[in-house]
């Protein structure tokens, strides 16, 4: 039986493993430039409603480790409004955040 260098078969399989990932790669990126963006455009104001109140919800934590309450306070309105809009009752998840105050 013949000896083999371990660290040689290694590399070989790291070698390959590269290989087919930037084959990968490329094919995926080619077919990604086939695709009409025409899809991928927000219609449905749900959608659009459920990511302004993820951004509100973001920034009103922000402000709240920064101690910046009136900014805080304006979140807080806006993602009342966003879950009205949305039929979403989470008046006691939002109440919990005066207690921390």
């Amino acid at each position: 039986m013949e000896d083999f260098d371990e660290e040689e078969l290694l590399n070989g399989r790291e070698d390959t493993l590269r290989s087919l990932g930037n084959h990968i790669a490329k094919a995926l990126i080619k077919l990604a430039k086939q695709e009409p963006l025409e899809g991928y455009e927000i219609d449905d104001s749900e959608d659009y409603l459920v990511g302004e109140l993820a951004r509100c919800l973001t920034l009103q934590n922000l402000y709240l480790d920064r101690e910046e309450y009136e900014k805080c306070a304006v979140m807080k309105l806006r993602i009342i409004i966003i879950n009205k809009k949305l039929g979403l009752d989470l008046t006691g998840s939002i109440d919990d955040l005066d207690e921390e105050n």
